[in-house]
């Protein structure tokens, strides 16, 4: 069996699809960091196929876990999609140089900031309390031991077929697409566009959970002139965010400190700033 024969087989291995799944499950709860969030999981899943995908080359199977040893985060029921769909395009990434890391990682990025916001929505917001309540009302009166039976139940039982289904649709439609985005043409307007979404979405979340933010103030006379408000809001609100962005992508970027250092140059110039009210 030639090397295309072999990787076209486990387009429709059970066997191999069950194995990427559970791997990437029980890694998330189990390594599930700050700085990489679900990023781990993704490599744990990786590591467990790669000699499937690349049987007795040791350095293929580095590289393939390696890069995806990036930060990574989004919902992870719906989410299970990009897990499949990444998955999916490394088989076909095994056998065609055309497909790049560059575009595996700028569909992940894409698709994870959407996904997360309607995962969020509809799992934790939605069916999360549905199940939730009618387990607390099973119980409420007799104290039954049924309540927190069937919140276990329903909701693992829920969350696994979800999981398995968008998952193994996501690994079908990756591969799909990592076939359709072969084609030149349609390699330059899609690979461009999808990494300017990644960079949009990650941009729009970390202006949403980021905030950077002085307590000066200027006095004359009578006059109070608060800095934060009164001046940067007005002219380029976030504009500290902004400030502090560059600087640690300048670290990260050029210095190669490693996200651990920044963090804990973090706490003393947060602690500094705070007492001279630079920060606040």
């Amino acid at each position: 069996m030639s090397n295309v024969e072999r990787l076209n087989a486990l387009k429709q291995d059970k066997k191999f699809i069950n194995k990427a799944f559970w791997a990437y499950n029980w890694a998330i709860p189990s390594c599930f960091t700050k700085e990489r969030m679900l990023g781990t999981s993704v490599v744990m899943m990786m590591a467990r196929v790669a000699d499937d995908i690349y049987p007795g080359d040791v350095e293929k199977q580095k590289e393939l876990c390696r890069n995806h040893e990036v930060f990574f985060n989004t919902q992870q029921g719906l989410g299970a999609v990009i897990y499949g769909a990444a998955l999916g395009m490394e088989v076909e990434r095994a056998h065609n140089d055309t497909i790049t890391n560059e575009l595996i990682q700028a569909i992940k990025q894409a698709l994870a900031g959407p996904l997360a916001g309607l995962g969020d929505s509809l799992i934790q917001a939605l069916l999360t309390p549905i199940i939730i309540s009618i387990g607390m009302s099973l119980s409420a009166e007799t104290g039954s031991i049924m309540g927190p039976i069937f919140m276990f139940v329903a909701y693992t039982a829920m969350n696994a077929a979800l999981s398995y289904g968008l998952f193994v649709a996501g690994f079908k439609g990756g591969v799909g697409a990592a076939e359709f985005l072969v084609g030149p043409e349609v390699k330059t307007r899609i690979v461009p566009a999808m990494e300017s979404l990644g960079i949009m979405v990650i941009g729009a979340v970390l202006a949403g959970i980021m905030k950077v933010k002085t307590a000066l103030v200027a006095t004359a006379g009578e006059t109070v002139v608060n800095i934060q408000t009164d001046v940067l809001d007005k002219v380029f609100p976030n504009v500290l965010t902004l400030v502090v962005c560059a600087v640690v992508f300048y670290l990260f970027k050029e210095k190669k400190w490693s996200a651990t250092k920044i963090m804990l140059w973090m706490i003393p110039v947060a602690i500094i700033g705070y007492f001279t009210k630079i920060l606040g």
